[in-house]
This record gives C-alpha cells, structure tokens and sequence, in this order.
C-alpha cells in the first residue's frame, strides 16, 4: 500500500462509524502535538472512546467530507516515512468551499501496509473552525 492510498483509506475510516477499524491503524502508543504542547497516548478503550468523541464533535459541527489533497513523503529510513499530509475537509456550512489545513505524520511499515507513530498538527483543530465559523 502506497502512503497516499494509506491516507485515503484513514480519511474513510475518520468518517465511518467503526472506531476500532480506525484505532487499528495506530501503534500500541502514539504521541499527538500541536500548538498546545504534545502528549502520548495508549491505543486502548480510553483512545476508542476519544475517537467516538472527536467523531460527534466533527459531525456536531458540520464536517460531511475529508480527503488528503496532497501527501509529501520524505524516507526517514527503511521502515520510516514522514508525510506532511494537506487535507481538504467540506462542512454544511461551507458548502462546496473546501477547508484546507496540514498535519505531519510519522509511519512505520506494517507489512503490506503502514502504522501510524503520531502526527503534529501546525495549527489548533478548534481555534481554526471557530476563526472560519464552524463553531
């Protein structure tokens, strides 16, 4: 599986209603940071429950789509890819104006696929929807 097609299927899983499917394509642990600072997470019952939750908050608010419109790579090493990922998001009430905005994600191969280490967002989720009025 190439990286862009692992984040094709990571945008349908974001949007489906299988938080396990989508939990399965992160590490045992895994670390998330962003312009608040970074912390470490365990993929546990606890990450299932938070998926649940970022999944109504993103409805809640409007989001009806999500895809990479761009992945760049850069090989870290044999095993290791970090994708800079600029995804476009479409809400009720932007209608067919796509929402842009870019994460950093660390991979591992994980046989015919990848496993997600942890990712760094450049900007705060909430600040952004709230400055564009989504929230």
């Amino acid at each position: 599986m190439t990286v862009e097609q692992f984040f094709d299927d990571y945008a349908a899983l974001s949007m489906g209603d299988d938080e396990g499917a989508l939990a399965a394509v992160y590490a045992p642990s895994f670390f998330v940071g962003g312009p608040q600072g970074s912390m470490t997470f365990a993929n546990d019952a606890r990450f299932l429950e938070w998926l649940a939750h970022v999944r109504a908050f993103n409805r809640q608010h409007g989001m009806r789509a999500i895809s990479p419109a761009a992945v760049r790579e850069t090989v870290l090493s044999p095993l290791h890819v970090l994708a800079q990922v600029r995804w476009s998001a479409r809400f009720e009430k932007t209608g067919a104006r796509a929402i842009e905005f870019e994460i950093a994600y660390l991979l591992e191969r994980a046989e015919e696929s990848w496993r997600l280490l942890g990712y760094i967002s450049a900007r705060d989720q909430q600040e952004g929807m709230q400055a564009l009025g989504l929230i």
